[in-house]
Order: structure tokens, then C-alpha cells, then sequence
């Protein structure tokens, strides 16, 4: 599962990592923490429109619904589109076809469970300058575009390696954080199905990452440190037993 993100980088980082300018300019607004409750702007690269990187909605919305009633009912949680079951999904099966896209990130947030409790580890590329300077990197998705042209995006979801058997100890799963030889290769038209399960099988990036405990920004106390950078400091681990 991977339902946190962050992405605090600029137009112009963005832009020289995929080669591609943005839809519009002054579209990005940074982020050290989106939670996918809030359905809240995620950037994409579409499967449909590769020449410009786009804003969208994190939850895909079904084609036949309206997206503000689908969110605010609840009904269904779409954030996160597991491998093994997309292309059995009615919501799924033509996305994952015929509507991929790379979802730009440089951390994600993953919780790990101490017997009732649980305890968020923010995840970012090793080779990152440290955690506040991140690397980009790119999710799988698979996306909807309504009437209007707006974007609703699911991200893949993998089995855990050994990294996040250990973060996320629970559920074991991770999001698919695609190799960079392999982004174009995910957006690419016409790829037949084979394609697409060998790119979720094995298409995690041979980059290291790190993982460190941060605060729980839903407690009371730390609700007013959610947009800064004090949600991916470091703090004490309730696991003092966890090796990463």
C-alpha cells in the first residue's frame, strides 16, 4: 500500500528529469507530505499526452462516475491498484491497457506495526543528497481522464522486498517505483499483456532505498506540522528492534 507521498521539488527539476515541459507553467505545487485521502494534486506523464507532464487526482475515478461524488461517498478506496489483481478488475482491466502513466515522486510513507500500534517510515532513494534534498523517481500508474480532460490515478502495487517486508511488515506490499530504463517502456502504447506483467514483476528500480521513522501527523499533536518539512525528520523508533 502506499497512500502518503511526497514531492517537494521544482518545475524546473521535474521537467529536466522526464525531458518534458509541464502542461502549463506554475501548475506544480510542492509538497512534503499528500495524503491520498484528500484526493489531492498529484503529476503525471500520460500514457495519452507524453509530450507534457499533467496535474491530476490521486484516486481513479470510474469512468462512468462523477468524481466528486465518488470521493466524497467512500465508497471504494482507489489509491493503490494491486498487481495481482488488475487485470481481473472491472475498475482496472482497461486502465491498466490502455491507460498507464508515471507518477512523479521523491518519498513515500509506509507504516510499520509494533503490536497495536504503528509507526510511519518515510522511504527515499539512497542516493538522495540527504532526506530534505530527495531524489525523483517515478511510480507505475494507471489512470481515467473524464470530459473535462482531468486525471484520476491509481498507483501500482507490488509484493514487498526484503526492504519492506520489513517497513511495512503488515500488509507487505510496496508501490512499484519503476526502474528509469523502464518509464518510457511503461507509458509506451500497444504493449501487449505479457509486457505489462513482466514490467510489474520485475520492473523496481535497482536503487536502494533508505527508510527512517517520522512523526504520525494524523495525532492531534503533530496535525499542524503537516505541510512542513518536520514530517520527514527523523525521530525515535517505537521498534528498537527493526534493522533497515
Amino acid at each position: 500500500m502506499c497512500y502518503q507521498k511526497s514531492l517537494y521539488q521544482s518545475e524546473i527539476n521535474l521537467t529536466k528529469y522526464i525531458k518534458k515541459p509541464p502542461v502549463e507553467k506554475d501548475i506544480l505545487e510542492p509538497y512534503h507530505l499528500n495524503d491520498g485521502f484528500a484526493h489531492n494534486t498529484i503529476y503525471i506523464l500520460p500514457m495519452d499526452e507524453p509530450g507534457h507532464w499533467y496535474p491530476a487526482k490521486w484516486g481513479l475515478v470510474p469512468s462512468f462516475a462523477d468524481a466528486e461524488t465518488f470521493y466524497k461517498e467512500g465508497k471504494y478506496n482507489t489509491l493503490n491498484a494491486r498487481d495481482d489483481k488488475v487485470f481481473d478488475s472491472r475498475l482496472y482491466s482497461g486502465p491498466i491497457r490502455e491507460s498507464r502513466c508515471l507518477v512523479f515522486a521523491d518519498g513515500f510513507f509506509e507504516p510499520h506495526h509494533i503490536g497495536k500500534q504503528s509507526q510511519p517510515y518515510f522511504c527515499y532513494l539512497e542516493n538522495s543528497t540527504d532526506f530534505y534534498s530527495r531524489d525523483i523517481f517515478c511510480f507505475a500508474g494507471i489512470y481515467n481522464k473524464d470530459n473535462k480532460g482531468i486525471y484520476s490515478v491509481s498507483l501500482i502495487t507490488v509484493k514487498a522486498n526484503p526492504l519492506f517486508e520489513k517497513v511495512h511488515n503488515k500488509a507487505r506490499r510496496m508501490p512499484l517505483v519503476l526502474d528509469r530504463e523502464l518509464e518510457t517502456e511503461w507509458v509506451s502504447a500497444a504493449q501487449p499483456d505479457p509486457v505489462i506483467k513482466d514490467l510489474m514483476k520485475d520492473g523496481f528500480t535497482s536503487k536502494s532505498f533508505r527508510a527512517h521513522p517520522v512523526i504520525n501527523y494524523r495525532l492531534k499533536v503533530n496535525r499542524e506540522l503537516k505541510d512542513t518539512s518536520k514530517v520527514v525528520e527523523p525521530v525515535e523508533a517505537l521498534d528498537p528492534f527493526l534493522e533497515l
